[in-house]
């Protein structure tokens, strides 16, 4: 999807909303993946070297999410401009949706960019509950 003009990847643009939907129809209440490891995004990760556990939620359900979802983990057929393949889920796995930002309107990596939404704290500080309520 990187190598894309800006005009396709708006048509691109619409399909991953489709993708996206599909796989937020996937609930759980425990977050992380499905084996039930925690690999917090990208984002996170950098900053942090602790494993952590989770515990089920009794308030809220996680939808799966991608974590990771840039330009460069989406594989596009520059013909048809449809999406060959989605990749690279290794921060993949049951989070709150407001953590699934859109990273693939832009180039670049998977955080926050000058001018744009940053949650690693607030992601942090999720984080930081879920750990306490574990122990």
């Amino acid at each position: 999807m990187a190598d894309l003009s800006e005009s396709q990847k708006e048509v691109v643009k619409i399909e991953i909303d489709t993708h996206l939907a599909t796989m937020h129809n996937l609930t759980s209440s425990k977050i992380g993946g499905p084996s039930g490891i925690i690999i917090p995004p990208y984002r996170i990760l950098r900053n942090m070297e602790d494993q952590m556990l989770s515990p089920p939620s009794k308030e809220c359900e996680y939808v799966f999410c991608h974590m990771d979802l840039s330009q460069h983990n989406i594989i596009v057929d520059p013909v048809t401009l449809k999406i060959k393949a989605i990749i690279d889920f290794e921060y993949s796995g049951f989070w709150p949706v407001q953590f699934e930002l859109h990273f693939y309107t832009r180039l670049g990596p998977s955080v926050g960019r000058e001018g744009e939404i940053d949650d690693t704290n607030e992601l942090l500080k999720f984080l930081t509950v879920i750990v306490l309520v574990a122990f």
